[in-house]
């Protein structure tokens, strides 16, 4: 079995509570801190887990307002680059 890391975003409305929750559900847990300033440094984040793969669950996706469209565009990038995680969106 895969292992899981939950980001809650289900009340996240700006790029402070994003990158908080993210801190929060996955960075921490894998030994590292997220500032928020450098979507490089996100995309290393992804690669942190010593798990070969594993499932990123975004809770709340659809509620989260905080990225706009470009963000947005650099977040499915930055997924779509890192094939080791399987997301899942509630």
């Amino acid at each position: 079995m895969k292992n899981e890391y939950r980001v809650d975003l289900r009340n996240v409305r700006d790029m402070n509570a994003l990158v908080g929750a993210f801190n929060d559900g996955l960075i921490r847990a894998v030994g590292g801190h997220w500032h928020g300033n450098n979507w490089d440094a996100f995309n290393d984040y992804l690669s942190w887990p010593e798990d070969e793969s594993y499932i990123l669950l975004l809770d709340g996706w659809s509620q989260c307002t905080a990225l706009g469209e470009q963000d947005k565009a650099i977040f499915e990038e930055i997924l779509a680059a890192n094939p080791h995680v399987s997301v899942k969106r509630t």
